[in-house]
């Protein structure tokens, strides 16, 4: 192989490289933007969950059992889609 030949063929493969680059690139952000999606309805349910714990400190004696349902169901659901997103990331 002569030297323009080599050097075309590096040419070659280090644009074949900035294609595949770009192409990882677009995926990153996306999973940055999926990551971000799940974070942020992470931290909506965990801010449901902390208003449902908060209601169990201000509920009267008669009330609490009701409500302690509602902060049981929305600890639930934190931890399903806690499980949920840490699997997908994995």
């Amino acid at each position: 192989m002569n030297r323009k030949s080599y050097i075309d063929n590096v040419r070659r493969k280090l644009s074949s490289w900035d294609r595949d680059i770009a192409k990882l690139e677009k995926k990153a952000e996306k999973v940055t933007r999926t990551l971000h999606q799940h974070i942020d309805e992470l931290k909506a349910q965990r801010e449901h969950a902390a208003t449902k714990t908060t209601d169990l400190f201000h509920s009267s004696e008669e009330a609490w059992l009701e409500v302690k349902k509602g902060a049981e169901d929305a600890m639930f659901d934190l931890k399903k889609a806690f499980r949920r997103a840490k699997a997908r990331f994995k």
